[in-house]
């Protein structure tokens, strides 16, 4: 397993967590989209990300065109403590079950803590949401300070500025 308890820790605990997917087509042009929220399948080394329906089709036609690779920054809204998680994409789906209800209101409620007028007119709900799934292939510190780019080790706690 590459995701440790201290990463998972992070992405499970950590309100309000930003997430960032980016992916590039054929010759290399990047796109970027927010996630807003997330599952683990820590067994299997695998992340699912919610993304709204409305960037699915321009993800999809770079995931076709490209190399199947994702990466996905992820960020503590109030620390900037951060980790970029690589990988390479497995499926999308659609986002309907009672759980990705959940998942999707507790995002939303940790960025209200923030941002609460931008939020409040913010809806989310799997109606609007498809999800990304990814095998993970490496994690990256990207906190910054004299850690950020340095290759994540299991267990490894230095990593703070």
């Amino acid at each position: 397993m590459i995701l440790d308890d201290i990463v998972v820790h992070f992405l499970t605990y950590t309100e309000p967590l930003y997430i960032h997917l980016a992916v590039s087509n054929k010759v290399g042009v990047p796109f970027s989209l927010r996630g807003f929220g997330l599952k683990i399948n820590k067994e299997k080394n695998q992340l699912c990300i919610y993304i709204l329906k409305s960037q699915t089709e321009r993800f999809l036609s770079y995931i076709k065109t490209g190399n199947n690779s994702i990466t996905c920054l992820f960020t503590d809204g109030y620390s900037n403590e951060s980790y970029q998680i690589k990988g390479n994409f497995i499926e999308l789906k659609d986002s309907s079950e009672d759980e990705d209800l959940e998942i999707l209101t507790s995002y939303r409620n940790g960025s209200l803590k923030l941002f609460p007028k931008m939020y409040a007119k913010f809806p989310l709900s799997p109606a609007l949401c498809d999800i990304v799934t990814y095998k993970i292939d490496e994690v990256f510190i990207q906190t910054p300070g004299p850690y950020a780019g340095r290759t994540y080790s299991k267990g490894d706690e230095n990593h703070d500025s």
